[in-house]
């Protein structure tokens, strides 16, 4: 912070964030200030995140961390799929709140939507006023970051989590390249960039790295030479944001190695190697045609690219009058490279980052790299109102150049208004365009005849500039009254007695859903084991064994189908909802838990789905593997005595008469353990994905155990990084205040 907001007291340091505070709650009206409007209505947020959310939320009220999620797909990584966002502190506040009638709510959902905004437009006025901005123009870099442009175009909150830590990012960058303890900025700077990867999505983790690495190659070659004392503040920043972000990056890592994912091409799925082609980035790539969108919000594409006229014209004061500041012409660069490089296509040099970088090619939605370019507004913005209150003088030109382009907009619409009979056939908005630029131009000669400071004025930019914003974030919010665009919850109230029917047969239960009839995830929503899901990724394995044949749902214990009508023959009908969709009982399903005797190997994905399908193989007494056969003895009457399936293990009691394999209907991943009668035991991937453990004679208590090497290590790195940073902290403050001494 600026040396003059150090000394005041804290009270009065609090004063405009709370101020911040307010503004944002009162743009929030629609979801907390009413009950008629919902930010979860598209298939992704309310299919998939929602039941993510309610599944991490049951389990912490059950005491529980839960690393893997067996309600999905037989199981898998929950910690390796990173998008549920287990590792980020503000989801543990949301997951810890009470939940009313067993369900996380909604009410608890928007007013946490809202301060993953507020931390960003907080953060965003931490680093405008670091670089000597005024509190009212800080305000307004705030607003613009955590309102406007890609934070208030993108609902995803798992990508909202990780893009707000930007601007802490750079606000420690920025000290360390000022020579302002450079090590320990840089190892902030890292800190928060590691951070930033827990938020449960990598798009902008991934980018903002590349650009703080691109921010430091330039301070390398400052001034022409190269500046040898940039480079352990460089390796300082790496390594703390290697080891802060560990925790979710590891197993990420570790999970992508055994998953496959759909990225939108015709070869989906893919597994971790392969880089979705550039088609498919080139379809999700900013087109050019909407760059008129950053003035008018009525042109989008994909991500909107609005900013507003009262954004853009300060942005071109702060860099016309504060150029010569390295951190402003740093954030030009920043946000010039982002709105180029969200073009992909039509241009060249993201090309050939996607060639050289694979973590380029990762990221198949180029068009979020937007996010720099709203950012590096947001902040260029506040040094432009500190520009308008300082030179007032100069500012006629800049209100007639709006008023020209307020007047020229105005008859060019009014011109196609009259062309097309009085028949306005696009959007509306554009005239929101010439509004503001009217408005602006009045509000910035009022301020360029003003003999002193009026801080009136300033207010009124910054109300302004809500309204520019208000016609672009959340102005398609659905409201209740409309119908037809209030459909994505409406399964999750209709299955509501087939949960009910479901949790009072005997269990465990694992179901099998029909997309068409129940399209959210299920099993993540009311705590049941479901087959499949709504999901960006599946293990490996289980994906190459073709589980939606019938020979398959028998191996995974799928007991139930949820359906309006039978899938195959011999089903039985149990229970009918009111909405239609029935639960038919599946013939054939074998246990959850069972025994073999007998196994095979398989070399190839099509020799395990060949053996599948033959209906000579018995899979309830042979299974096969991609692992040489264990040795087992041939015999009957083994007896699986209890068996406990939780969420981060298992445990089973069974009496064999022989040597065998007793099979879990439970897939396997890295960073499961076993151990039987407490002695280690490996685990064989039956059915090349179902985990299994060869147990000997006799009766014997079999455990398994999820936890993943790389999370383990990960969290150790983490932690190591946060208390680092913490006791770099206190000697920067001890030292801050000797020297205040």
């Amino acid at each position: 912070m600026v040396a003059a907001e150090v000394k005041r007291p804290w009270w009065r340091r609090a004063v405009p964030p709370f101020l911040l505070l307010l503004i944002i709650i009162g743009f929030f009206w629609k979801l907390l200030l009413t009950n008629q409007y919902s930010w979860l209505q598209s298939p992704d947020l309310a299919y998939q995140v929602l039941p993510w959310f309610q599944y991490q939320a049951t389990q912490f009220h059950q005491h529980v961390f839960p690393l893997w999620d067996p309600r999905e797909f037989a199981g898998q990584s929950l910690i390796g799929q990173d998008q549920p966002g287990l590792l980020y502190p503000l989801n543990w506040i949301l997951f810890s709140l009470p939940m009313p009638h067993g369900q996380i709510s909604i009410h608890y959902l928007n007013w946490y939507y809202m301060l993953i905004h507020y931390l960003g437009a907080l953060f965003c006025y931490w680093l405008c006023r670091d670089l000597g901005r005024s509190e009212l123009a800080s305000i307004a870099g705030g607003i613009s970051f955590g309102l406007g442009g890609y934070m208030g175009n993108v609902d995803y909150p798992q990508m909202l989590n990780g893009a707000i830590w930007g601007p802490l990012v750079f606000l420690f960058l920025f000290r360390a390249l000022r020579d302002e303890r450079p090590k320990a900025n840089a190892a902030f700077a890292g800190l928060f960039l590691g951070i930033s990867w827990l938020g449960g999505h990598h798009v902008v983790p991934i980018f903002l790295s590349l650009a703080a690495m691109a921010v430091w190659l330039y301070s390398f070659f400052e001034g022409g030479k190269p500046q040898s004392r940039r480079v352990l503040p460089a390796v300082i920043f790496l390594a703390f944001a290697a080891c802060a972000g560990a925790a979710q990056m590891w197993p990420t890592f570790s999970y992508a190695q055994a998953a496959v994912r759909w990225v939108g091409s015709s070869h989906d799925p893919v597994s971790w190697p392969v880089a979705p082609p550039y088609t498919v980035l080139r379809t999700y790539a900013l087109e050019p045609k909407f760059l008129i969108g950053i003035i008018a919000p009525a042109f989008e594409g994909g991500l909107s690219t609005y900013t507003g006229i009262t954004a853009l014209a300060l942005a071109g004061l702060g860099l016309a009058y504060f150029w010569k500041r390295r951190e402003v012409r740093l954030l030009c660069g920043v946000g010039v490279a982002g709105l180029l490089l969200a073009a992909a296509n039509n241009d060249v040099f993201h090309g050939i980052l996607y060639s050289l970088l694979p973590m380029v090619g990762k990221v198949r939605e180029p068009v979020l790299l937007l996010y720099f370019f709203h950012f590096a507004i947001a902040a260029l913005a506040a040094f432009g109102l500190d520009a308008a209150m300082e030179r007032r003088a100069s500012l006629r030109r800049v209100a007639t150049v709006l008023a020209c382009f307020g007047a020229g907009l105005f008859f060019i619409v009014f011109g196609v208004f009259v062309a097309h009979g009085q028949n306005w056939e696009g959007d509306d908005r554009i005239l929101i365009t010439v509004l503001a630029s009217f408005a602006l131009a009045g509000l910035f000669y009022r301020l360029s005849r003003a003999g002193e400071r009026r801080y009136g004025i300033p207010v009124l930019m910054i109300a302004l500039y809500l309204v520019e914003l208000g016609n672009s974030t959340f102005y398609y919010l659905p409201n209740k009254e409309e119908k037809a665009r209030n459909i994505y919850l409406t399964p999750m109230d209709d299955t509501k007695d087939i949960a009910a029917f479901l949790h009072r047969q005997p269990g465990p239960v694992r179901v099998l859903t029909n997309r068409d009839d129940v399209p959210f995830n299920f099993g993540d929503w009311y705590g049941i084991d479901s087959l499949f899901g709504y999901a960006p990724s599946v293990p490996a394995n289980f994906f190459r064994l073709d589980p939606w044949s019938v020979r398959a749902r028998r191996i995974f214990a799928t007991g139930y189908t949820l359906s309006r009508k039978p899938d195959f023959p011999g089903q039985t009908e149990l229970f009918r909802s009111s909405s239609g969709v029935a639960v038919y009982q599946n013939p054939d399903a074998m246990p959850r838990v069972w025994t073999v005797h007998d196994a095979v190997r398989v070399n190839t994905d099509s020799e395990a789905r060949k053996l599948m399908q033959d209906p000579g193989f018995d899979l309830s007494r042979k299974t096969f593997s991609y692992s040489p056969p264990p040795r087992m003895d041939q015999c009957d009457g083994d007896e699986i005595r209890s068996s406990r399936l939780g969420v981060n293990e298992a445990a089973v009691t069974v009496t064999m008469q022989c040597r065998g394999l007793v099979v879990l209907s439970e897939n396997d991943g890295p960073g499961w353990t076993a151990t039987i009668d407490g002695a280690p035991a490996a685990i064989y991937d039956a059915f090349t994905t179902l985990r299994a453990v060869v147990v000997g004679p006799g009766t014997h208590t079999i455990r398994m155990e999820y936890r993943p090497l790389s999370f383990r290590r990960g969290a150790i790195a983490s932690l190591l990084a946060l208390f680092s940073a913490l006791s770099l902290a206190f000697r920067v403050k001890r030292q801050s205040r000797s020297a205040a001494a």
